[in-house]
């Protein structure tokens, strides 16, 4: 059955349509798609305008086209949010804080979820990454590494595949926070609180206490959004380095 397409360029109402196709037919990496000249006579129109819609889906990532197969959907890795995060945070006047605006309420939410849902093997690898966190706390750059690790493996911890895709688009401008965030405790003699913090996180995990997870998670960030404001302020010529807050 012929699908007639009108009025937008046809290519991208051929795009628009292969997505829905996509999500509704539930494609997963590897299905292929319908061939070119099937496509052709789906939407009555050329091989060149399927090629461009199709060029288009795997610009984007969406799929593979190999010449002389059929297109066939590619494994999705959140490429896209990050580029689009990365470009609208670095648009703004105050792209940390901004990019903690956002960070905040997935984190808590993935601490109270990863509390909820991780079982045994969650539980070695926090167990693990705390351990290396103890032993690289003096490293000005290791302990940044292991400390977005540690959050990517709470994210993991959930089960939501959209939550940990959410979190490791943040990943590039998080590195950049992280950093920034370690110079200053570097600089106000507070190196060792974000430890502690991290111990009361994966202690009510394991407990499975989502309330306290929820609670400890959300302390922990709220003192890494407000060195985060520091960082900026102090950059912007304003407050900068006042009170900071002690949190062990």
């Amino acid at each position: 059955m012929q699908t007639p397409l009108t009025r937008t360029k046809l290519s991208l109402q051929i795009f628009d349509a292969m997505m829905t196709h996509i999500v509704d037919n539930d494609l997963q990496p590897g299905c292929p798609l319908p061939s070119t000249a099937a496509l052709c006579e789906q939407f009555a129109t050329s091989r060149p305008v399927v090629r461009e819609a199709l060029s288009a889906l795997e610009a984007v990532g969406i799929v593979e086209v190999h010449n002389g197969r059929n297109a066939v959907v590619k494994e999705l890795d959140g490429h896209l949010i990050k580029l689009f995060l990365s470009r609208v945070l670095h648009n703004n006047q105050r792209p940390l804080t901004d990019m903690m605006d956002v960070r905040i309420p997935l984190e808590i939410q993935a601490a109270r979820l990863a509390a909820e849902r991780a079982g045994g093997e969650d539980f070695r690898v926090l167990d693990d990454l705390i351990a290396k966190m103890d032993a690289a706390l003096p490293d000005t750059v290791g302990y940044p590494v292991l400390d977005i690790a540690f959050h990517m493996a709470i994210a993991r911890a959930t089960g939501n595949g959209a939550l940990e895709w959410f979190s490791e688009a943040l990943r590039i401008e998080l590195t950049t926070a992280m950093v920034e965030v370690r110079r200053f405790r570097e600089v106000n003699d507070l190196v060792g609180d974000e430890q502690h913090q991290h111990r009361r996180i994966v202690a009510a995990i394991r407990a499975g206490d989502a309330e306290a997870a929820e609670t400890a998670m959300r302390e922990h960030m709220q003192t890494s959004a407000q060195y985060v404001r520091m960082i900026e302020d102090s950059a912007a010529g304003g407050p900068g380095e006042g009170s900071t807050p002690r949190t062990r």
